[in-house]
């Protein structure tokens, strides 16, 4: 199994995650035509992509999701109510509303809390708290191993502390630190919306989701989608480790993504002697 990440931060975010010969995308929030690059820079060619599945609509998410599925000519899967939404968001963007020749969108709707297999992949999705019409995270794997992803989410529940104990691979948010938000250019009514249990996760929240959850099984952490305005690699790193301590850690490798082009997971070079 491998992971690779094409882009995570606020401005845009895509996770490329392949078992045998399957290999899907979870979100497209850059153009079709940067998606592509990035998947050609993770040694994937377009044309071996299964499908890209999609957590919820909002454009750094989803922009390039439907041009994307046209061109690979591959099924858009997600909750129905995520579905409609990118789908109206995408004809309206094109000429003329949407009369342009182009292949029709090839959608798989799958309801939030339920699996399905993709290939060699099992998808598991489950419901987070966000402020989009039907947000998910996504548990995606084999019987050997599996990843979890869980961005733009206002506090960690129950259901999505389950799937996170489930991965050997989480990619979780760490959106922010508080105070530098509270202190930073951001109008009041979205600094509010950012702090709600429906916004996104501070590093503190992120560390203490790790506290609980960490134990002697090995896991890679990759913090993602943290805010250029109000957080830095080094705040989430700091947060995490202090919070967490080297008994914590001793299982566990730490890793703050990059908003571009980002880390890459292999199982095989991991079972041959790598790192990852």
């Amino acid at each position: 199994m491998r992971v690779v990440t094409l882009a995570s931060s606020s401005s845009g975010n895509a996770t490329l995650v392949c078992a045998g010969e399957t290999a899907v995308l979870v979100d497209a929030g850059l153009s079709a035509r940067i998606l592509t690059a990035r998947l050609r820079q993770a040694g994937m060619e377009t044309e071996k992509l299964a499908g890209i599945v999609l957590t919820h609509e909002h454009t750094d998410h989803s922009c390039g999701a439907a041009a994307l599925a046209r061109q690979c000519n591959v099924p858009l899967y997600g909750d129905r109510r995520t579905l409609d939404a990118v789908t109206r968001s995408s004809i309206a963007r094109m000429p003329d509303g949407g009369t342009e020749d182009a292949r029709p969108l090839v959608l798989e709707p799958r309801p939030a809390g339920t699996s399905w297999q993709i290939g060699a992949l099992r998808v598991t999705s489950f419901p987070v708290p966000h402020d989009a019409v039907a947000p998910c995270g996504y548990l995606l794997g084999t019987d050997a191993w599996q990843a979890c992803i869980v961005t733009d989410c206002g506090e960690i529940t129950e259901t999505i502390f389950t799937h996170l104990r489930q991965a050997q691979v989480i990619i979780l948010e760490a959106n922010h630190d508080r105070e530098q938000l509270l202190r930073g250019p951001y109008s009041p009514s979205l600094k509010k919306r950012i702090l709600s249990p429906t916004g996104h996760l501070a590093n503190d929240q992120t560390a203490e989701a790790l506290w609980n959850l960490l134990d002697d099984a090995p896991r890679w952490v990759w913090l993602a989608h943290l805010s250029r305005t109000n957080n830095t690699p080094s705040l989430a790193r700091d947060a995490v480790v202090t919070r967490l301590g080297a008994r914590r850690l001793r299982s566990a490798r730490l890793d703050v993504l990059p908003p571009g082009f980002g880390l890459a997971w292999d199982s095989a070079e991991l079972l041959a002697g790598g790192r990852r």
